[in-house]
């Protein structure tokens, strides 16, 4: 099926981390990665991202955001993202992703995942939730 998994969200440092690390939980076998359309190169995940991730039994320590790139769309199976607007910068910058990218709440209504960064504990903790029922909604699709 689909063995290179890429995830992205905008600055890679919040939902496509922790997206990431939790598919690598469900699907331990598949090559998974994440990047930012617009990333913060060089950060590592959020503080507080991080330390909700910790509670849930997710280790993002060891993240570095990244750019996306050409060859990271071109060697990825399936893109996974988090809202509209990274279905459309993505295809206008990288056309050939079109056909092999969708949104990572795709079964649970194709809805947006709202961006955590600089909110409340609050509001990243319901992000986290809707990324891990999104997640477990791709077991048996991956």
């Amino acid at each position: 099926m689909f063995d290179a998994v890429l995830v992205l969200c905008t600055g890679n440092i919040c939902r496509s981390p922790y997206a990431e690390a939790k598919l690598k939980q469900v699907f331990p076998k598949k090559q998974i990665q994440s990047a930012g359309i617009g990333a913060l190169e060089g950060h590592s995940a959020d503080a507080m991202g991080q330390q909700l991730a910790e509670q849930r039994g997710v280790d993002l320590s060891a993240h570095v955001a990244r750019q996306v790139d050409r060859r990271l769309v071109n060697t990825s199976d399936i893109i996974i993202v988090m809202d509209d607007s990274h279905l459309k910068g993505l295809f206008r910058k990288y056309p050939e992703a079109r056909g092999k990218t969708f949104k990572l709440a795709k079964w649970l209504g194709d809805k947006n995942i709202g961006d955590p960064y600089q909110k409340s504990a609050e509001f990243f903790g319901i992000v986290f939730d809707e990324i891990d029922k999104a997640v477990a909604s791709w077991q048996g699709k991956l």
